[in-house]
């Protein structure tokens, strides 16, 4: 309820706005030479007002070229990390590339404003060290696509080209990536081997009977406890080929974010199987009790607490995925704003 307050707070005032900036559309010398709307204009870009910047952009296409110390609304977006703002770059056609050409009073072009650590707040909204490397790669990229290649080695006044700015501002984030990809491959394998030795030596003993006929229950049973095997030894190996990778930069791009979804998607697998699997054999071991079929229900209600509570605690393989299959869409906005 709250939140639908605010969004029709923010509806009404873009109205207010619009029908502010119509009153002046007879007058629009006067408008340009009025300086509170070019500090509208960054204070929008700087919180990431992106359906305000719409409408003044809408109003007058021109304000585009306004600059605030050498710097457009998409160097403060770059800088800010306010992907729906730059992502207006997309739609203002060649003229983008007059104006990500700016340089600031300090020599720094657009690939050094984004080589700079991202707020806090940015950070903080994303799921661990790794996946906030990974998105700061993403953002270095994708700004690296739209500048003049001279651009790329340029020194700015402190002689500092944007790859090595990058590497000093973001060795620390760097460092508490690996850790934390670290620290979660080895908890991760702690679970898998439990579940490979468990699911192995069940495999080996077979305590079940030797029956001729085959029941769908003993089906249940044989293939939940196959795929339980081979899943949890799949996520072993994954988790494995994290702890021994090198931990560069590009590694964080998109090896290690595959690596991790593929080790903790398996694991989540072998877990549910080694439910289905431990229901299957109670049931068998218990077929004589049917007349207590409470209990059937009871013990299979109780086998999926496990489940819910890795789904619904861990949003790990939920956020890896969104990260990394997705981040080709994070800066193409889904409709055009402008036109």
């Amino acid at each position: 309820l709250k939140l639908k307050q605010e969004n029709s707070k923010q509806s009404e005032a873009h109205k207010l706005v619009k029908k502010c900036l119509q009153a002046y559309r007879d007058d629009v010398e006067n408008l340009k030479v009025i300086p509170e709307i070019s500090e509208l204009l960054f204070e929008a870009a700087e919180v990431g007002n992106i359906e305000f910047l719409v409408e003044l952009i809408r109003f007058d296409f021109d304000i585009l070229w306004k600059i605030d110390n050498h710097r457009s609304i998409f160097h403060i977006a770059v800088e800010k990390r306010h992907e729906s703002i730059f992502g207006l770059l997309n739609e203002i056609g060649s003229i983008r590339d007059l104006i990500s050409d700016s340089i600031d009073k300090d020599g720094n072009n657009i690939l050094h404003l984004v080589a700079g650590l991202a707020p806090q707040d940015k950070l903080n909204a994303i799921s661990g060290a790794a996946l906030q490397m990974q998105r700061e790669l993403l953002w270095f990229k994708e700004v690296e696509k739209i500048v003049n290649p001279s651009y790329k080695e340029m020194k700015n006044g402190n002689g500092k080209t944007p790859y090595a700015l990058f590497a000093e501002e973001h060795e620390k984030l760097r460092k508490q990536g690996e850790e934390w990809m670290m620290n979660t491959a080895e908890y991760s394998m702690v679970v898998a081997a439990l579940i490979a030795s468990v699911m192995f030596s069940v495999q080996l003993a077979d305590g079940l009977d030797n029956r001729i006929e085959t029941s769908t229950l003993d089906l249940a049973f044989a293939y939940s406890n196959a795929i339980a095997l081979l899943f949890s030894s799949t996520s072993l190996i994954t988790f494995l080929s994290i702890l021994t990778s090198r931990y560069s930069y590009d590694d964080f791009l998109l090896s290690l974010p595959v690596r991790l979804m593929i080790g903790v998607t398996s694991l989540f697998i072998s877990i549910t199987a080694m439910m289905v699997a431990f229901v299957a054999s109670f049931c068998l071991k218990n077929h004589n009790h049917l007349k207590y079929p409470l209990i059937f229900v009871v013990i299979g209600l109780f086998a999926c607490v496990p489940i819910s509570y890795v789904l619904l605690k861990y949003r790990l393989c939920v956020d890896i995925v969104q990260s990394t299959c997705y981040s080709s869409s994070l800066f193409q906005p889904r409709q055009h704003l402008l036109y």
